[in-house]
């Protein structure tokens, strides 16, 4: 019996129905973009694509969510939540038949981005105000640990399952076993009807919120770290093992060590100080980074995968702490208006570090210097702060 008090702690207690409804839904979601998440930038690099256009194709990603996401914030808040979320997911399969399509045109190089930009604006902000809404200001940080280590356990299975398949069945086979897990991660928020009323998404809102929050717009500058996540890492971990299948099994590994993390961080992001613990985290998060340029063999690459999976899950529980607990404050305006801020912040730092790094790259060709600016910029999560 004490172990299971014991246990208990760490775990969210009676916890909605919605919030499950999302659990659900992020595993098979998650399991399909584990599936094919590092080896989006990997395509496109087996197609002779230079890392200068790789973040091009990144860049193009977020100059279209920054125009688009007002629109995806204005569509959930006249249909619902669930609605925008559900949409967002026949998005994500269009992108990935698009994307596909760039072996036998360059053309769709230029579209893809696109609709990869039109899945966020859809899905970010509804997510996360539905999640800022719904979850329990007392255990939010445990809610969030459970929602990361969900998200861990099945990126400890889907990388090594995509990395088999596209290594032995090819990249078609692994883009289309991701569109049946997404299609299939609907179903959980069906089971209940959209209960989100109504309200108006106000750009009058987000600019108050924008005045109200320039040190968290600075503090979501440290998300930089995240596109080299989605983008350079990969491939540069590709080059140094040339083999698909290792790809895969690294990232599995270093996932497996970061699991163990998730749910102590986020027991402990509930019972301490919130910015204490992003200055604390992103600064160790930050120097896995800045000594990126210590990568030499195979076994390295291990220690600072692994060390990126935890040190990006240690930081992340906080950041979506603090920022669920901002969004929930008041009503569902305001969590969506402070939902498009968040995803607004993120997206103008992530823009910033894709021209940065096409200028370092072209300029040096020192992947290793644009480790060290991302480092620089992780450490801006300790400019984070609630509102109360």
């Amino acid at each position: 019996m004490f172990q299971n008090r014991y246990h208990l702690r760490y775990f969210s207690q009676k916890v909605d129905f919605e919030i499950k409804e999302l659990y659900w839904q992020t595993a098979l979601s998650s399991f399909a973009l584990a599936l094919v998440f590092i080896f989006e930038p990997i395509y496109l690099y087996s197609l002779g694509y230079s890392m200068v256009n790789i973040l091009w194709f990144y860049a193009q990603v977020y100059i279209y969510y920054l125009l688009l996401i007002g629109f995806g914030a204005k569509f959930s808040s006249r249909w619902g939540l669930k609605h925008g979320i559900i949409v967002s997911n026949v998005f994500y399969l269009i992108y990935w038949i698009v994307l596909f399509s760039v072996k036998a045109n360059p053309f769709f190089f230029y579209i893809a981005p696109l609709f990869f930009a039109f899945q966020k604006a859809w899905f970010w902000p509804s997510f996360n105000a539905d999640m800022a809404l719904k979850s329990q200001n007392c255990q939010r940080g445990r809610e969030v640990g459970v929602m990361y280590s969900l998200v861990e356990v099945v990126f400890i299975a889907g990388p090594l399952v995509g990395g088999f398949i596209s290594e032995f069945y090819g990249f078609y086979t692994l883009f289309f076993a991701a569109g049946l897990f997404m299609v299939a991660s609907i179903y959980p928020l069906m089971l209940t009807k959209d209960q989100f009323p109504r309200h108006i998404f106000s750009y009058h809102n987000l600019w108050k919120i924008f005045r109200k929050n320039w040190s968290n717009f600075w503090g979501y500058w440290g998300y930089a770290e995240d596109l080299m996540v989605m983008s350079i890492w990969p491939i540069f971990v590709f080059i140094m093992t040339q083999n698909l299948s290792t790809v895969g099994m690294i990232s599995t590994v270093a996932a497996a060590i970061g699991a163990f993390v998730m749910l102590y961080v986020g027991k402990l992001t509930d019972k301490s100080n919130k910015s204490v613990l992003l200055k604390n985290f992103s600064f160790f998060y930050a120097l896995t980074w800045v000594f990126r340029f210590l990568t030499t063999n195979l076994g390295s690459v291990l220690f600072f995968d692994s060390l990126t999976k935890v040190g990006k899950d240690i930081v992340h529980i906080p950041v979506a702490a603090v920022t669920f607990e901002n969004a929930g404050e008041k009503n569902g305006e305001h969590a969506l208006a402070f939902s498009v801020f968040y995803e607004m912040s993120l997206s103008v730092a992530k823009l910033f570090v894709c021209l940065s790094g096409m200028a370092i790259l072209y300029y040096t060709a020192n992947v290793h210097l644009l480790f060290i600016l991302v480092g620089v910029f992780t450490m801006f999560y300790g400019l984070l702060r609630t509102n109360k």
